[in-house]
């Protein structure tokens, strides 16, 4: 999960959740246009793209601050499609209803709603690349480029001057024009690719490493990438090929060229570490470091800073690409142990998740989880979203708003922003799951392949309504729900296999209600397990943040030495042959885009067909209105003898709707399906024909 730092004001109450009240369908009055072109010679070909324009107050940099708990900005997105030399983008008003091809804006949707006053100005386009993907689903997305994926002013993004506005609040057209590309420092290892996908510098005790990925090239028809950094143990010698270490393999966001656990901007950590010696304290006097390779992944994707690791039908092979081809790379480099009791995965948050998600669909590989306040481990609690049996993401049954992050202030909890406030802020940035953003990497992560190409996302991202066919998709990321599905399973055994292995930690105060999920993923492994099958530390009124346990950082190495020490084959709790077993292993590519990728979807698709072959003048003839992805709302009409024999009505997903037809001829059904960033589509039954 990567979030801000919490800044809103303390002012606000749980009982006064940050909303967007303000979403509702309605006509606005276009006051203000803003007209934006592109100097010339700046954009080589026409591109795709989305275009963020933001409003900051005046003198203020509106990069400055656009987290969604904090800015001051006012934000509008629109999607581009062959914007070239000769073309100009209009953003005017707004409606939540046109998302895909309109301005949506927040924390108002639409540009009259901005206030009269000094405003700084600035427009970015965030270029797509259309891209026919292994499976044969294309889309249009921003591929990063070794910038860690911002979801605004990312590498080669076109920029216009930030310029100081006076908005009078009547009618008033802007002019914008894009006169710049964004740029990143450029890479000073040697590069082996385009798009700045080189390695940074070496330094005697961290290295880089970055190689190409051949199961992710081939996914993406283009070339991927996938890096790590490496950090050193004190005394290591290149030379020495006799002496091995562990390795503890650290998860989370896009790393830069920070090592693990900060290693190069903690100055004290780092001294110690390269000197071997954990610094005497008043209690304690100095003694050995443990003494692990310390290694972080860089797996930046096109939807987020980073793939959550896993293989995934939207994402594709990151899983693999990481632990089947960067894994022996770096084994084959470096000189590792190359048995799973050495292997450890830990991480915090979005690297929780990633630590424990590893173990658990590889136990033949890694050999333990040191998991910190994980993303949701169970969807029964998605962060506080009750998605199995919710109706909406956004609201309760009460009335009530669904708070998404909070901190506590003197022991009171603050609601510092709503899962809605959140979800319209990312649309912004990005439509169909694009924004670079946490819920959309969550809905591309977890769900499958939709039949628009995009990810089949769980709810309505205006309104929140929630497609629980949809969710039914994501069950094979619910890892409790794996974990229980596949513990006396006879060929994974989870129950046997993962026992011992798994350590997870996380506060009941967690600013983005994490705790949640982590419980009952305890109270779902205990009940097939019994009490404690996973080790799992709650402490009281902790945050999120910080080491596992909230330990010091060496008493945690320390602790993790112990662990490896006693699971080794000459420790007294060796894991055993069947618990690292190939057998073992989930979350297999090829089910993965079986079961989500394009031909999945294709297969869930079907045409309305009437139930019988002929019918007579008067009888009722019936028909389904076909297999429509979730969420696409419906409307039927009936027609005979290739004219309208009734006005459009609505329909929903399974039905049933019947016809008596009045004259002689044939009779046909249409359906038309309508959604959110898809096609607008009309599907026709086959012509039964009508007599006597």
């Amino acid at each position: 999960m990567l979030k801000a730092v919490l800044l809103a004001s303390l002012a606000i109450g749980a009982s006064a959740i940050p909303t967007a009240s303000n979403y509702v369908e309605r006509e606005y009055n276009a006051n203000l246009d803003v007209r934006i072109s592109v100097a010339s010679g700046l954009l080589k070909a026409p591109t795709d793209g989305r275009v963020v324009l933001m409003f900051a107050p005046n003198g203020t940099d509106p990069l400055e601050d656009t987290d969604v708990t904090s800015s001051p900005n006012k934000i509008y997105g629109k999607n581009v499609y062959g914007f070239g030399n000769k073309n100009t983008i209009v953003f005017s008003g707004g409606s939540n209803a046109s998302t895909e091809t309109g301005v949506f804006g927040w924390p108002n949707v639409s540009l009259s709603d901005i206030d009269p006053g000094t405003y700084s100005v600035q427009a970015f386009l965030t270029k797509y690349e259309t891209v026919t993907r292994s499976d044969g689903s294309k889309v249009s997305v921003h591929f990063p480029c070794g910038d860690g994926a911002p979801n605004v002013n990312a590498f080669g993004s076109l920029v216009t001057t930030a310029t100081d506005v006076e908005i009078s609040g009547g009618a008033q057209t802007l002019e914008l024009t894009f006169n710049n590309i964004t740029a990143i420092e450029p890479s000073t290892g040697k590069e082996i690719g385009g798009c700045n996908q080189g390695n940074y510098e070496d330094t005697d005790t961290v290295k880089y490493v970055k190689i190409r990925s051949k199961k992710l090239s081939k996914f993406w028809g283009r070339d991927m990438y996938v890096g790590a950094n490496v950090v050193l143990p004190s005394g290591y010698d290149a030379n020495d090929k006799k002496t091995r270490y562990p390795v503890i393999y650290n998860q989370g966001h896009w790393p830069g060229s920070a090592g693990a656990y900060n290693y190069g901007t903690d100055k004290a950590f780092t001294s110690a570490w390269d000197s071997g010696l954990i610094p005497a304290t008043n209690t304690t006097a100095a003694r050995p470091a443990p003494k692990f390779l310390l290694i972080t992944f860089r797996h930046e994707s096109p939807f987020y800073d980073d793939s959550y690791a896993v293989n995934t039908a939207n994402l594709g092979p990151y899983g693999d690409a990481i632990n089947d081809e960067l894994l022996p790379y770096l084994e084959a480099t470096f000189h590792t142990i190359r048995a799973p009791y050495a292997r450890v995965q830990d991480g915090g948050s979005t690297g929780g998740w990633e630590s424990i998600a590893n173990l658990i669909y590889r136990p033949d590989l890694f050999g333990v989880c040191f998991s910190s306040y994980p993303d949701s481990l169970d969807f029964h609690r998605h962060q506080d979203i009750e998605l199995y049996t919710a109706a909406n993401a956004y609201q309760r049954a009460d009335g009530s708003s669904v708070p998404s992050i909070r901190t506590h202030v003197n022991g009171t909890q603050v609601i510092e922003a709503s899962v809605a406030l959140e979800n319209h802020w990312e649309l912004t940035f990005g439509t169909a799951s694009r924004s670079a953003n946490q819920w959309d990497v969550w809905n591309a992560v977890f769900g499958v392949q939709g039949y628009n190409n995009y990810p089949l996302e769980p709810w309505d991202k205006v309104t929140g309504e929630i497609y629980h066919e949809a969710v039914e998709y994501w069950k094979p990321f619910d890892l409790s729900d794996y974990v229980v599905s596949n513990f006396n399973n006879g060929s994974r055994n989870l129950g046997a296999a993962l026992a011992g292995r798994i350590f997870v930690y996380v506060g009941t105060w967690d600013n983005y209600f994490l705790n949640e999920g982590v419980m009952e993923f305890q109270k779902r492994t205990d009940a097939a397990g019994g009490a404690g099958w996973a080790n799992v530390t709650i402490l009281p009124e902790k945050p999120h943040g910080g080491n596992y346990q909230s330990r010091e950082i060496w008493d945690y190495l320390e602790l993790v030495e112990s662990w490896v020490k006693d699971h080794a084959p000459s420790g007294p709790n060796p894991l055993s042959a069947s618990a690292v077993a190939p057998s073992t292993r989930g979350n297999i590519w090829d089910d993965v885009i079986k079961t989500g990728g394009r031909k999945a979807a294709v297969k869930r698709q079907a045409d309305p067909k009437i139930d019988m072959k002929s019918a007579k003048v008067g009888q009722e003839v019936s028909a389904s209105v076909g297999r429509w992805d979730p969420g696409v709302k419906l409307t039927a009409q009936w027609i005979l003898n290739s004219k309208p024999a009734s006005e459009p009505y609505a329909v929903k997903q399974g039905d049933t709707v019947e016809y008596a037809p009045t004259a002689k001829g044939h009779v046909q059904l249409l359906v038309t399906g309508e959604k959110r960033n898809y096609v607008t589509e009309t599907r026709k039954s086959g012509r039964v024909l009508v007599g006597r």
